[in-house]
């Protein structure tokens, strides 16, 4: 019980935090509306499900009924704001980001097949069956270390809800300009990550303008970017990748979309290019397999002159999948394809709370003593008998090992500080009511 004791406090505490590091006169984040926050965050790690139901019944049973306790849950909900909480946790994680660090950005789908009163419901891609549905949108990034072997949980710098049908959406590319430029505000290390979406001439600009590191991955086909090589020749990525300087082959791994890894093997080889219009030299960096008719082409700002720092880059862009992993932990773990609210606000606010809460899990397991916790949350999560996947992070072990717990646990859950203390008489019922 030592062991959930600390990371409860800890997620108690994480939270507490953020609000007070967010919070401004006009906020209004009373004393009721901060326990409710961290109550809110504490439900959603117990229950691992966006429900309000699941939330509600997993908490320690005591004499506010299930059915009052469900209706404060969803007025408070509208009430506040998380959104501003969960920004902060951009500014404090950002700062942590070494300088070897890995920046993974991407974009993933909330999908609900059946929803029809949900608000601002918009056609997407899910990324799961690649057919079109209808859902919202996931801005998200994480911070990864590419030299880790078992990398233990990603530090999310971002993970915000958006719909194409708000008042206030542009493009998507604007989505994917306003979260780098907030990143870049927030680091100041860190390499950023990028898949075949980053091929945009407004993002490659504004990485530049920043002189921040990337590593985007390039269309290859007829109506492919130019490129500038040698003195002022130009020529497109499809033209030009054959010309490179082939070092030999080489065998890597990386995670495939079930969270095992699978072999990698491809002829290496990089040369130098340029933006047209840009003096700065950048570096392309090709990688080809028999299995496919084009090579996978890498465009990075860190020099690619030897075979090491090739595959070094090549290490950076497969680091990548930490966020793909990142949005399939937030699925499994907290079934945040479940969520149900009939107002934006509300949508909002629960997928923030799922962001502090990873959060919150990824600041604890880089506490120096965490190896200890993770090894006891392995075992009561059974993760002995039924091992962790190769590839996969170490918060499935933490939260199954927390709910493997707490339902043998809820007299200590009620002495946790700052999650279920009672509230003054004068004052209105804590969420989840007074201690049990």
């Amino acid at each position: 019980m030592y062991w959930l004791n600390q990371i409860l406090s800890h997620l108690a505490g994480y939270v507490r935090h953020l609000v007070h590091l967010s919070a401004h006169p006009e906020a209004r984040w009373s004393v009721f509306r901060q326990r409710f926050a961290v109550q809110l965050v504490t439900g959603l790690v117990l229950a691992g499900d966006v429900m309000f139901s699941a939330i509600v019944r997993r908490m320690p049973k005591n004499e506010v009924a299930v059915r009052h306790r469900y209706k404060v849950l969803n007025r408070m909900l509208g009430e506040i704001d998380l959104v501003t909480v969960a920004a902060q946790q951009t500014a404090e994680l950002g700062r942590r980001v070494p300088e070897g660090a890995v920046i993974a950005v991407d974009l993933s789908d909330i999908t609900k097949a059946y929803a029809k009163a949900m608000p601002n419901l918009a056609a997407v891609r899910d990324g799961s069956t690649g057919e079109i549905g209808k859902g919202y949108g996931l801005a998200t990034a994480v911070v990864v270390d590419p030299e880790q072997e078992r990398r233990a949980v990603p530090l999310p710098l971002m993970f915000e809800v958006f719909s194409t049908t708000e008042e206030d959406f542009k493009s998507q590319p604007a989505i994917w300009l306003d979260m780098l430029r907030r990143i870049c505000a927030g680091t100041k290390a860190g390499t950023f990550a990028i898949d075949r979406e980053g091929d945009n001439g407004r993002i490659l600009r504004l990485l530049l303008a920043e002189k921040r590191h990337f590593v985007v991955r390039l269309q290859v086909h007829e109506n492919s970017r130019h490129l500038v090589f040698d003195e002022n020749a130009r020529a497109r990525v499809r033209d030009l990748w054959e010309g490179a300087r082939f070092y030999g082959e080489l065998e890597a791994t990386r995670l495939l979309n079930d969270g095992k890894r699978g072999a990698y093997r491809a002829r290496y080889g990089s040369r130098p290019v340029r933006l047209p219009g840009h003096e700065q030299q950048l570096w392309m960096c090709v990688f080809k397999t028999d299995e496919h008719h084009n090579p996978m082409v890498l465009l990075t700002t860190h020099k690619a002159d030897t075979p090491a720092a090739v595959a070094r880059v090549l290490g950076m862009y497969f680091a990548r999948w930490s966020v793909e992993e990142t949005h399939r932990f937030a699925k499994q773990e907290f079934k945040l394809e479940n969520i149900r609210a009939l107002t934006w606000n509300r949508l909002q606010n629960l997928v923030a709370a799922v962001w502090i809460a990873i959060g919150a899990i990824a600041t604890f397991v880089q506490r120096p003593n965490a190896e200890a916790a993770l090894r006891t949350f392995e075992v009561l999560s059974q993760r002995i008998i039924k091992p962790l996947k190769v590839g996969q992070f170490w918060g499935y072990a933490i939260v199954d090992g927390i709910r493997a717990v707490v339902p043998s646990a809820h007299r200590l859950l009620a002495l946790i500080p700052g999650i279920w203390v009672p509230p003054p008489p004068d004052r209105q019922p804590s969420l989840f009511g007074p201690r049990a």
